[in-house]
């Protein structure tokens, strides 16, 4: 199951990213040719993210033509 293996690439990335900050969304781009599983990807995400600034966030993807997996966007919670 490589959605695992990109789900916990992708939690690295927005650790990385995030800095300590807690991501609320996080917005992909998945291409019909990739071969990932949305629901798979979705449920892998969930398991990856556990203990990290990703925890809980919404994952949003978008199907695109092509074989791309893109993230398009991250937000974040907003500090005072």
């Amino acid at each position: 199951m490589h959605e695992l293996a990109v789900a916990e690439s992708l939690v690295s990335i927005i650790e990385e990213t995030a800095a300590g900050r807690r991501v609320v969304k996080v917005t992909l781009e998945v291409g019909k040719l990739t071969c990932v599983s949305v629901e798979a990807l979705s449920f892998s995400f969930d398991l990856a993210a556990e203990g990290t600034a990703a925890h809980g966030a919404e994952l949003e993807v978008r199907r695109t033509p092509g074989d791309a997996l893109n993230l398009k966007s991250m937000e974040l919670e907003e500090t005072s």
